[in-house]
């Protein structure tokens, strides 16, 4: 069967450019101005995801509400020019599967809207920990880019340190004792960490993970990035760290 996607917006230059990345694939776009539009559509068709612009803020908010409860079957995705942590997080906690910004290419858009299609009625991972890694993700971001502008205006350096434990790190307290106060901790896992060193290069992060290798019985591997030697911007040290989270050392090495 040929999916249905809506897109909800008073723009038609929108519902346009979604029904040119989506169309030629085969998929069915259809359009409508406002939220009566939107039910009238959605009680008389099968609707697989459904495209909400959130610029009304709460009104916009509400209405992903509303679809989530009335048609359970039918995902709903954020299309939006806005970006702000708290809206996106608040879309998540609304119901929403996906945020993605406008502009946008008509590859990205047509792969991402595959996923979410293919992928089961329900989330297999529950909203709650979809907003935490959401938050998590956003506050990380947040971090890194803060201190690449203090580095840029001071001339100084920082590190980016990945920690994986074999085991759940029991003690939380324990990790916290080889860093400092300005040092953030951010736990992405039970067993996974993400520390953000400030006004640290590459000798101090490797006497950090020194000490943690002479105090710590847990066993865990590690990497890090540090800037600016691994990247001069946001996107260059998260790919430099992805990259080297895919071979990490071993405190044994």
């Amino acid at each position: 069967m040929t999916p249905t996607v809506m897109v909800v917006d008073e723009s038609r230059i929108t519902f346009l450019a979604v029904k040119n990345a989506l169309g030629k694939d085969g998929f069915n776009v259809i359009w409508a101005k406002n939220e009566q539009e939107a039910f009238t559509l959605l009680r008389r068709e099968k609707i697989d995801l459904v495209f909400v612009d959130v610029f009304e803020g709460e009104e916009s908010l509400n209405l992903i509400r509303r679809i989530r409860e009335e048609f359970p079957d039918t995902k709903v995705a954020v299309l939006s020019a806005y970006v702000d942590k708290d809206l996106i997080i608040n879309s998540v906690r609304a119901g929403a599967i996906d945020y993605i910004l406008k502009p946008f290419k008509l590859d990205y858009l047509l792969e991402r809207v595959k996923k979410i299609i293919s992928s089961a009625p329900r989330l297999t991972v529950s909203l709650k920990k979809n907003i935490e890694d959401l938050e998590i993700t956003l506050k990380f971001e947040d971090i890194v880019r803060k201190e690449i502008k203090r580095s840029n205006r001071t001339g100084s350096r920082f590190c980016v340190m990945y920690v994986k434990f074999e085991d759940i790190m029991r003690d939380y307290e324990t990790i916290k004792k080889f860093f400092r106060e300005t040092d953030y901790i951010l736990p992405i896992s039970a067993s996974e960490y993400l520390f953000v060193l400030t006004l640290t290069g590459k000798h101090g992060i490797e006497a950090v993970t020194k000490r943690m290798k002479e105090k710590l019985s847990e066993r865990f591997s590690y990497t890090y990035v540090c800037y600016p030697d691994d990247g001069k911007t946001y996107e260059e040290i998260i790919l430099t760290l992805k990259d080297r989270m895919s071979k990490p050392r071993g405190n044994e090495s």
